[in-house]
């Protein structure tokens, strides 16, 4: 169980240090285009760079929110019910969070093929797919995590006094 959370921690890391490094490409390229826009020189591709990079943003900051349990939850009813059942239903939920996933991994790949060569408007060299790919990596880790923190659950959940849903 140790390794597992050990590589849980690893994929944690690698991810917050990605998504820290595209927050901080938007900030520049939005105030880069600003700047430029001020004494009159137009760049096309920051916007869309910088839109990119906020979607990169978005998914990879989806994969830390479940590893961290901070994704949104309507726990109300599932206060109520007792430790067992609690932790039963978190497994299930994490499970059920897992299966989501891997659909939407199908649907990445799908889009991937349809979109293959198809470049970005203002950026010939920035192929679609490599934001359709970072969509899929974010999924499959979201499958991972999911299953990880289920496991978590399953194995620890009777050391905590609350087995969250989260």
């Amino acid at each position: 169980m140790n390794a597992i959370l050990k590589f849980r921690d690893l994929i944690e890391k690698f991810i917050l240090v990605i998504a820290v490094t595209l927050l901080s490409l938007v900030a520049i390229l939005i105030a880069m285009q600003v700047l430029l826009r001020a004494i009159n020189i137009g760049v096309d591709w920051t916007e869309e760079f910088s839109r990119f990079s906020y979607v990169g943003v978005t998914f990879l900051g989806s994969v830390l929110a479940i590893t961290k349990g901070k994704h949104i939850t309507i726990d109300f009813l599932a206060n109520l019910l007792p430790a067992s059942v609690r932790k039963a239903l978190a497994v299930a939920v994490h499970i059920l969070m897992a299966v989501f996933m891997a659909i939407c991994t199908y649907g990445s790949t799908l889009i991937m093929a349809a979109a293959r060569g198809v470049g970005s408007n203002s950026m010939s060299w920035f192929k679609l797919n490599y934001i359709y790919g970072l969509v899929l990596a974010s999924c499959v880790l979201m499958i991972l995590v999911s299953l990880i923190r289920a496991l978590e659950t399953a194995l620890q959940g009777q050391n905590r006094s609350k087995a969250g849903i989260v």
